[in-house]
């Protein structure tokens, strides 16, 4: 499909292609809808197989970010930037300030922020261009992270489907099965230690595994390829998606699929597939958007206890994503989209109505 094709069928406004020679800088910024406010989304860097590997993600994360800001009842819309590097050159400071001077033109139409394959280190760079970056700091000098956000907001969705599927929100004697422990996942564990989980872990680096045994000594920690048939109450993807295919859905034995990666799932098709198997699947859209809540209304900042507190509020979203599905009888993850889209609808027709300085047919004195 061509772009212009590719567009038209996910509901795209804009998209961005960035060439800086000198530094050879390749971005894509995409703009999936600004109804309800500025595109916000992470910025991703990754080695991608081609331009249309890299196009496509794009495409569709940042049409994810639209959904997760409308569910989240963020006033953002949604967008993402990719950057298609090979990993084997060096990213520097003017690598991203470049990167910087891009989002710096678009007046504030994309606000970033770390994603997979970069850090705060890179968004510093960038906001030496631009203060169009999140997270940015707090009157007080305190803020709370991205993946400690993310990790709590998962946390809290997870609770919400245990309260669904057993009746309490306890995660007292259940069994987490953890699919990547990097910086989100091994957060992930603190606030699964804080109560009686029994804990199953897997990863690709030995490291990051051994810190997290270090910390929890009852970790079980098992092969990568044994992790989606293992036993469990709940499984926890937080690592790379799309982790659940019709190749490998009959394997699944959990009740529960709730994890901090994106795309978890291969298609709508699958959704409606562990509906019917009775597998809650809290969409990843919905309980890995910690993130969003870094700051308030207007991209106010927040305090980092401000911030966790907000991320309780996933619990309830959650809880009415549940709700929806069961009365329209439609998989968690379409009821979460349907949700998004007739908020995004009803702003929308809401910002017709024209505002100006005209009152009671005169002109508003200057």
């Amino acid at each position: 499909m061509g772009i212009f094709e590719l567009m038209e069928e996910n509901g795209h406004e804009e998209v961005l292609f960035c060439y800086n020679k000198p530094t050879k800088l390749k971005a894509i910024i995409a703009i999936h809808n600004t109804t309800l406010g500025s595109a916000v989304g992470g910025c991703r860097l990754w080695r991608y197989e081609s331009e249309e590997d890299a196009l496509v993600d794009a495409l569709k994360l940042s049409r994810v970010m639209t959904y997760q800001s409308a569910v989240a009842d963020s006033d953002t819309g949604g967008g993402k930037a990719v950057l298609w590097k090979d990993f084997e050159e060096e990213t520097d400071e003017a690598y991203f300030r470049a990167l910087g001077r891009f989002v710096e033109g678009l007046k504030g139409r994309f606000i970033t922020y770390p994603d997979l394959g970069t850090d705060t280190l890179e968004m510093k760079y960038i906001r030496r261009e631009t203060p169009y970056v999140l997270p940015y700091e707090s009157a007080t000098g305190a803020r709370a992270e991205s993946a400690d956000l993310t990790a709590q907001s998962v946390y809290w969705g997870m609770k919400a489907c245990v309260k669904e599927i057993y009746g309490v929100s306890s995660l007292d004697n259940l069994t987490v099965a953890i699919q990547g422990v990097g910086s989100v996942g091994k957060k992930l564990v603190d606030y699964l230690k804080q109560e009686k989980v029994n804990l199953v872990i897997t990863d690709l680096n030995y490291d990051s595994i051994k810190e997290v045994q270090d910390k929890h000594r009852d970790t079980k920690v098992i092969l990568p390829d044994e992790i989606l048939s293992v036993a469990c109450d709940i499984l926890s993807p937080c690592a790379l998606g799309p982790v659940i295919t019709r190749k490998n859905i009959s394997q699944l034995r959990c009740k529960i699929i709730a994890g901090a990666a994106y795309n978890i799932v291969e298609d709508i098709e699958v959704c409606r597939q562990l509906f019917d198997q009775g597998i809650l699947y809290a969409p990843d859209f919905v309980v890995n958007s910690g993130e969003l809540f870094l700051t308030e209304d207007q991209l106010k900042v927040l305090t980092k206890q401000e911030a966790l507190d907000s991320v309780k509020k996933i619990y309830n979203i959650m809880a009415r994503v549940i709700a929806v599905s069961k009365r329209e009888n439609i998989s968690p993850y379409q009821a979460a989209c349907r949700m998004a889209e007739e908020r995004i609808k009803r702003v929308g027709a809401v910002k017709s109505i024209l505002t100006h300085s005209y009152f009671w047919g005169r002109r508003k004195p200057q």
